[in-house]
């Protein structure tokens, strides 16, 4: 047995077969006329040679030759019994390669490299074809790079995204900590590069704009929705942008925004000053914003305006969500009666929160507990929320302390990666699905309402895909 594993091992890590070399480093640059250049990488990344130890981090390359090993001495028990092929094994660490071992009558061993990517693999493509180990070369002209995207499809999503955006590049190993993967957008194309570790290819095509409809919320109950905004950075303009087109909250019965310094949004639209620097810190299990004394401040405010009352529903929405009050009017209709409705079998998420005026109302009179009315007393005094989003703190308030209820859960309240709405990027979920985040830019913002609006004669097929 010792001398066929040495043997195996010499055959399968020191002779013919060959592994792809890890991409050592891949960035991108803008030079200073606009023309998009990639960044050399350091060594020939389309080289074929043995694995080493960078293979392998988390066990390092003995743990490696060892997996190999085994494979191997399977192979041999196969052959001896008969057996059928072996099944795909994955080595500890090494997500780019597979060993496969087949059986046709005597062992065969071989050894085969995992394609780049496999479009329509994982899930339905909806991206034109890919070019699989292929990079784009950009021509002279507009280009951006984005960090951290875990596949071409998102990738090709973003492209579409972008007016200027006409092909991209995914690098799935850029050397980046975390989700190590790039996108590289760009104008225009000069070159296609044969490059093991990229996929290239051309957005779909982008969907004309129009305006959406607005709520209709006479039988389900009308709709008072608000954001918070940050006065410094991208929301300002998207806010704008929505209001100019009678989109996301400014489609509701009453808009409100609020900040913490008083803007004009619109000639009819002026911020609600709240007392907050809304500055907070990230923490808890999935780093989100710590924010729940702020939204605290938040909610005080809106109870002090008051406006909420001539509504049956509050509707809370993050600006960057992409939000379709008609297609909530229509689901309110099956839920009179209810406190509030949670968006997500995890727990209520932030981007879009959905209200009964009749929650808000006992929020309300637990607020005027407190000495000064600035905090829910009760909420507050009764629960550990240091490390809480003001989404968590707000379901925990209402159903544990306050006990407002029922809470439905509906999951087309919300499509986002965190809820199991893995395509969310190309927001085309069905006609019923409520709201789509993030999208933080007017141009991608009204490029994913153009889709839902598009994917209006679709089925819902919101599920994790």
């Amino acid at each position: 047995l010792a001398q066929g594993i040495s043997e195996s091992l010499k055959t399968v890590v020191c002779s013919a077969p060959r592994f792809s070399r890890a991409m050592a480093a891949s960035q991108d640059s803008v030079n200073t006329s606009g023309a998009y250049t990639p960044v050399a990488v350091a060594g020939p990344v389309d080289e074929l040679a043995p694995p080493t130890a960078a293979h392998f981090p988390r066990r390092g390359l003995i743990a490696a030759l060892c997996a190999t090993a085994l494979v191997a001495v399977g192979a041999a028990t196969a052959a001896r019994g008969g057996a059928q092929s072996q099944g795909l094994r994955q080595l500890p660490g090494a997500a780019d390669l597979q060993i496969k071992v087949e059986v046709p009558g005597a062992a065969d061993l071989q050894i085969k490299v995992e394609a780049t990517w496999v479009q329509n693999g994982v899930f339905p493509s909806q991206a034109p074809e890919m070019d699989v180990d292929v990079q784009y070369i950009g021509a002279a002209g507009w280009g951006t790079n984005y960090d951290h995207i875990p596949t071409p499809e998102m990738c090709a999503a973003m492209c579409q995204g972008v007016e200027k955006c006409n092909a991209y590049t995914w690098v799935k190993d850029a050397g980046l900590p975390g989700c190590p993967s790039q996108c590289w957008l760009m104008e225009g194309i000069s070159e296609k590069k044969p490059l093991k570790g990229l996929v290239s290819g051309k957005p779909p095509t982008r969907k004309p704009f129009a305006p959406p409809p607005a709520s209709k919320g006479e039988a389900s109950g009308s709709l008072y929705c608000f954001a918070l905004m940050v006065p410094e950075g991208y929301e300002e303009g998207l806010l704008k942008w929505q209001h100019d087109n009678k989109a996301g909250i400014f489609g509701c019965d009453q808009a409100a925004v609020y900040s913490n310094k008083q803007l004009t949004i619109a000639p009819a639209v002026v911020t609600q000053v709240v007392n907050s620097t809304l500055k907070c810190g990230y923490g808890g299990d999935s780093m989100s914003a710590l924010n729940a004394w702020i939204f605290i401040e938040v909610w005080r405010k809106l109870i002090a305006v008051g406006d909420y009352k001539k509504h049956g529903w509050v509707v809370k929405v993050d600006p960057d969500a992409v939000f379709f009050p008609d297609r909530l009017s229509k689901l309110l209709v099956k839920y009179q009666g209810a406190g509030y409705i949670n968006n997500c079998r995890y727990g209520m998420h932030g981007p879009i929160e959905l209200f009964s005026s009749r929650a808000i109302d006992t929020l309300a009179a637990d607020y005027k507990l407190s000495w000064d009315g600035k905090a829910p007393k009760t909420c507050v005094t009764k629960m550990d929320f240091g490390q809480w989003g003001e989404d968590m703190f707000m379901d925990q308030c209402l159903s544990k302390i306050l006990e407002v209820k029922p809470v439905p859960t509906d999951s087309t309240l919300m499509c986002e990666s965190h809820c199991e709405c893995n395509a969310w990027y190309w927001c085309n979920e069905g006609p019923d699905m409520v709201s789509y985040h993030p999208f933080k830019s007017i141009d991608s913002f009204k490029n994913c309402m153009a889709n839902a609006m598009g994917s209006a004669g679709k089925e819902t097929k919101h599920m994790l895909h």
